[in-house]
């Protein structure tokens, strides 16, 4: 009862005119996802204070949407090391029926690190020209229940009407900002005119809330359930990739299985081989395919070829093609495999 109360007054309080326990967030948009397009949402309080978001929408209103649970989903001010994934942080899919949401019952099923929840909301899912995202009470944005919002275009010069409408509507609520008095594109977010690329987002810069344009930049590093990067913090010139560690101890059988960690530049493909000293092949894997910039996990257990590999030193060799750049990049490692669980 105690848990319930505290969560129905930090809901209560993230409402237009109460006290602000804390802040719930648009922390980042992928809106050229294949499959489904996802909203990452970030709870924010100086405070240890925590909110359970599963009544709340996350919505561009257009067409037919669901609340994001019937089962409690506590988002925490805070990243509490019981838990496997950051508890400030949420993953909403926006058009992925008929799955499970990760709630505080189940955790993370999927083991992802990430917590994720899946709606049936407008089957179109986001725009990739004009368009709006809101985090609300239920899903009209004129009777007063709007609790977070953005708005961002392509800037081709004709405003969609029901996103202008939609725009319109936050800055009465004080939840946007009209950019010298125009409340059309130029106070949106300029995604540039042909939309973001597949691997791209649009991401908050801080934790600060402007409610504006500002507050948000167009990155090629996707950080879902994580914190946001800037893409233009990790350029790799004309690498593809790189290692985060030249050696590595792979314990045989470990659960869960280690992993060979990349930071990967420009989208691509690739694959990972284990080589005796003597450069017999030990392991390879499977292809990896369109992988997006950001962190990625190669996961190895030392086994190859139907057993165990050898103990004792190994060469591993991770290559990434990227055939729409005509490039191709390679890098060796050394992989030294032990026996543990």
């Amino acid at each position: 009862m105690i848990r319930h109360s505290m969560a129905l007054f930090a809901l209560l309080a993230l409402c237009p005119g109460g006290l602000r326990a804390g802040a719930l967030l648009i922390n980042e948009v992928a809106c050229n996802v294949a499959g489904s397009d996802w909203v990452e949402l970030l709870y924010v309080d100086e405070e240890e204070t925590y909110i359970d978001i599963a009544p709340l929408f996350v919505t561009m209103y257009y067409g037919a949407n669901e609340c994001l649970g019937t089962e409690p989903i506590t988002l925490w001010s805070v990243d509490r090391p019981e838990t496997r994934y950051d508890d400030r942080f949420a993953v909403v899919h926006l058009t992925r029926p008929g799955m499970a949401d990760e709630t505080d019952a189940t955790g993370d099923t999927n083991g992802n690190g990430i917590r994720d929840v899946y709606c049936n909301n407008y089957v179109s899912s986001l725009w990739n020209t004009d368009c709006v995202v809101a985090i609300d009470t239920d899903d009209e944005p004129a009777n007063g229940g709007m609790i977070d919002f953005i708005a961002y275009s392509n800037r081709d010069g004709t405003l969609n009407s029901s996103i202008g409408s939609y725009t319109r509507s936050a800055i009465l609520a004080g939840q946007w900002r009209a950019v010298a008095g125009d409340e059309g594109q130029a106070c949106m977010i300029d995604i540039g005119p042909g939309g973001i690329a597949a691997h791209q987002s649009i991401a908050r810069k801080g934790t600060g809330d402007s409610n504006g344009l500002e507050d948000f930049f167009v990155t090629s590093v996707q950080t879902p359930g994580r914190e946001n990067v800037f893409s233009g913090d990790f350029t790799g010139g004309r690498r593809l990739f790189r290692t985060l560690k030249k050696t590595s101890v792979v314990r045989t059988g470990a659960e869960p299985r280690p992993c060979i960690d990349v930071f990967v530049y420009e989208p691509c493909n690739l694959r990972f081989r284990v080589f005796s000293p003597l450069g017999r092949l030990v392991y390879e894997s499977p292809l990896y395919r369109d992988i997006y910039p950001g962190p990625f996990s190669i996961a190895w257990d030392g086994r190859g070829r139907g057993r165990r590999a050898p103990m004792g030193l190994h060469i591993g060799l991770i290559e990434a093609t990227a055939p729409s750049l005509k490039r191709t990049d390679s890098e060796r490692i050394f992989i030294i495999p032990v026996n543990g669980r």
